[in-house]
């Protein structure tokens, strides 16, 4: 995979400034404390930061880090502020395309991150391994080498199964063949199980009927029919008679409301004769009052002022003018006021008397409606309890055993109709045990040719490994990639058993990823990129004979890339010099007073960046 950054650039202060880097060998060179791990830390840091990426105090400063990189045919533009929790991704080659901004971790695994979408343009498949998914943090110390690490642990100290699970992606070892089997595998073991639940079910409803023949089968069935039907009448004789009840309870239920509604005008009936009687007996009482006073003496006095009282033929007191209450006239028309208020009163007796009977008879009549709604709600409810629900209970026991004679006659219908399913499921019970039998032998043989394919790779990168190791010195007499984490093994030793750390191990180390980029070469549907960035490569190399050998192999290796030649598209590399002349490197000076981030210049060699 063609992969080249072509430069980077950072924003302090509301200005970009810009490195340009060369495609083919960029070479930064500088005295220490200039910055030049910080510059290419940035390139990756610009992804978004890892476990072993952290911003160092010059990235800090920047307000945003940006990076311009081809990926095979395409041009990305990508863009992240120290400390936000998104990248910004801009198509270079779709001017009109907006720019596409991505969380750097996401919580919805269908939603897309930016170490996610950066895999995808590189062609590297998200592989899946003892519980672990593969992302771009994986798939980095493959890319960069940093000074931290390269002569202390093998690729950052990135885990053997995460190892073996990255090289597998870059190779293009998607394994879809093994994925496939066990896909009809677990397809196969389903329909399996649910054969034998449905054998197991048949088999276990044959002895619930308990019929061991098809004949038997038959006249059961037959019989469940006719039990269905003779059901299905009597629940509709049942369901007839509980219609008629509770058309009866309805007309029952009628006449309380009715009757109810009689009492209304009965009660109001007796408070008209309540009314009128309270109406007489005051008419009563109003005339015996009047003949009570007409049969009284005549007051002596006057009730107003208490003089003494003389007839006057005006009928008023000559002293206070107010008229003579109770005075009464005397002689015969005395007598006749008498007689004519005895005869009120009689009459108001006697008509007292008629609207008391009337009282009387109104308060029957109401007494009696009552009665009335209370027995006719009394008869509702004892027609409900006593007919309806007994009916209702009826149908209902009817309208069970009909279902389950229905279900059961459709159940020995089913049978009949599968007589010979016993048989035929366990022909496919047998017939789906070879098939799983030959799924799994399917899965074991992916997996073996799988197993096969990353031998043989491995083989020919360890025949690669060993051919660039003999290339740096005659010292290294065996060299190879060992199958557990693909570890590089030199004269009897794995990388993570050599006890001294140094220029050795990075040599080590760098001849393992440059021979995995000769393997994907010469591998179809490889995705290993072809971009290198090496941080001090060259440090702890002496002037002796073998560590110039070292150093002379290095930067020819590094040269290829400059020529066009090689695996790799692009290499850049940091360290204090550079020895001699390379054709085809281009190099950039920094120092304390002009570091490798422009403009952000040190006040003084023990000072931090401001």
């Amino acid at each position: 995979m063609r992969v080249i950054m072509e430069a980077q650039r950072f924003e302090f202060e509301g200005r970009w400034v810009e490195r340009r880097l060369a495609a083919g060998w960029a070479a930064v060179v500088g005295e220490s404390g200039a910055g030049k791990s910080t510059g290419l830390e940035a390139l990756f840091l610009t992804f978004g930061p890892t476990p072993c990426l952290k911003a160092m105090p010059a990235a800090r400063a920047c307000s945003r880090l940006a990076v311009t990189m081809s990926i095979g045919d395409s041009r990305w533009s990508i863009t992240y502020k120290p400390g936000a929790s998104s990248v910004e991704f801009e198509d270079s080659g779709d001017a009109g395309t907006p720019p596409v901004r991505l969380p750097l971790v996401s919580r919805d695994p269908d939603k897309p991150t930016a170490g996610r979408f950066l895999l995808d343009q590189l062609k590297i498949p998200v592989l899946r391994g003892n519980g672990r998914e593969l992302s771009f943090e994986h798939i980095l110390p493959f890319v960069y080498v940093r000074q931290a690490t390269a002569g202390v642990t093998y690729l950052g100290g990135l885990k053997p199964e995460l190892r073996e699970l990255a090289v597998k992606a870059l190779l293009g070892l998607r394994e879809d063949a093994i994925e496939a089997a066990r896909t009809r595998l677990r397809a196969v073991r389903r329909e399996l199980a649910a054969t034998r639940r449905e054998l197991v079910g048949y088999e276990a409803l044959r002895d619930k009927l308990g019929f061991t023949t098809p004949e038997e089968l038959i006249q059961r069935r037959h019989q469940a029919e006719h039990d269905l039907a003779q059901a299905r009448e009597a629940a509709r004789g049942t369901a007839g008679e509980l219609s008629a009840a509770h058309g009866r309870l309805q007309e029952l239920r009628d006449t309380a409301r009715k009757t109810h509604g009689d009492t209304g005008a009965a009660d109001e009936a007796a408070d008209r004769a309540e009314e009128h009687l309270r109406e007489a007996l005051r008419r009563v009482g109003q005339a015996e009052g009047r003949l009570a006073a007409l049969r009284e003496p005549a007051p002596s006095a006057c009730p107003v002022c208490r003089s003494r009282l003389r007839p006057v033929p005006d009928g008023v007191c000559r002293m206070c003018k107010e008229p003579h209450p109770g005075r009464r006239p005397q002689g015969p028309d005395l007598a006749e006021l008498l007689r004519e208020a005895e005869q009120a009163l009689a009459a108001a007796r006697r008509t007292c008397d008629a609207r008391r009977q009337a009282a009387a008879e109104a308060r029957g009549l109401s007494a009696a409606a009552h009665r009335a709604v209370r027995e006719a709600h009394r008869a509702a409810d004892a027609f409900a309890d006593g007919v309806v629900e007994p009916l209702r209970r009826a149908a209902l026991d009817a309208e069970k055993r009909v279902q389950g004679l229905a279900t059961l006659a459709g159940q020995l219908a089913e049978r009949v109709e599968e007589l010979g399913t016993v048989d035929v499921q366990r022909a496919a019970l047998a017939r789906l045990e070879e098939e799983a039998r030959t799924a799994s032998e399917a899965v074991n043989e992916a997996e073996s040719e799988a197993r096969q394919r990353v031998a043989d790779l491995l083989k020919r990168w360890s025949v690669l490994f060993a051919r660039r190791m003999a290339r740096a010195g005659g010292q290294w007499r065996h060299a190879y990639i060992a199958e557990r984490g693909f570890t590089p093994v030199v004269n009897g030793e794995a990388f993570d058993s050599v006890s001294v750390a140094g220029a050795t191990l990075a040599l080590v180390e760098l001849n393992a990823l440059l021979s995995l980029r000769d393997l994907g070469q010469e591998v179809p549907g490889s995705s290993v990129p072809g971009l290198l960035v090496v941080d001090s490569a060259l440090v702890g190399l002496s002037d002796t004979p073998s560590d110039l050998a070292v150093r002379t192999y290095l930067l020819e290796a590094f040269a290829e890339a400059a020529r066009g030649e090689g695996p790799l598209s692009q290499v850049v590399t940091a360290s204090q010099e550079l020895v001699g002349e390379v054709p085809g490197a281009r190099r950039t000076v920094v120092s304390r007073t002009a570091p490798y981030i422009p403009e952000l210049v040190l006040p003084d060699a023990r000072s931090e960046p401001r």
